[in-house]
């Protein structure tokens, strides 16, 4: 609904302007430009609208995860992780908010749960497209093996996070090393290229 977007447009410039999800719902309804009630119909307490501006990157996460990508510019596996994570980084770059809930502290551990469910579900179309592009046998544990590997890159991220504020370069590099290095356990450190990528 429009006015739950022009909420959450609300919510996320005035977290970005006071550098805190701290915020008051009295606050996002000036912001908005609504009456409180307004705000209130739609979200009890802040942690829900938190959840709601969660679950809308978290949407935009997976719109990008599921983007084709371009089999000529794939040499190796370990290339299909270099894209994912840039699309991943592009995305927390242009929307700091983003990078507050889920790599800061100050989320809360329902918006964490919330991440590790998307970060699975990410995981998943990764596997995909790993399988996609790449001659290597599907199993149950590589595609779990994806899952963790998010979960590693989240991790460093959100270290770096805590460092410095942003995902620094040299951070990002290492998260992907790592990332990279733990796939090579269950995907080997070659796979044959398919000639051409299996349908989506």
């Amino acid at each position: 609904m429009l006015r739950i977007e022009r909420i959450l447009d609300a919510a996320d410039a005035l977290i970005q302007r006071e550098g805190t999800v701290e915020i008051g719902l009295q606050e996002v309804a000036k912001a908005a430009g609504l009456p409180a009630a307004s705000i209130y119909h739609y979200f009890a307490t802040t942690p829900a609208l938190l959840m709601a501006l969660a679950q809308r990157y978290h949407a935009g996460f997976e719109v990008l995860a599921a983007r084709r990508i371009d089999h000529d510019r794939l040499a190796q596996w370990s290339d299909l992780c270099a894209i994912q994570a840039e699309q991943a980084l592009r995305f927390y770059r242009e929307h700091p908010v983003a990078m507050r809930l889920f790599l800061g502290p100050q989320g809360g551990w329902e918006v964490r749960v919330a991440d590790l469910a998307t970060n699975r579900r990410i995981g998943a179309i990764y596997y995909r497209r790993l399988i996609q592009h790449f001659v290597v046998a599907e199993s149950p544990a590589l595609e779990d093996a994806f899952d963790v590997s998010v979960a590693i890159s989240d991790a460093i991220w959100s270290l770096s996070y805590a460092r410095s504020g942003t995902v620094e370069p040299a951070m990002a590099t290492e998260a992907l090393r790592a990332r990279v290095a733990y796939l090579r356990l269950y995907v080997g450190e070659h796979a044959a290229k398919r000639e051409r990528p299996l349908e989506a």
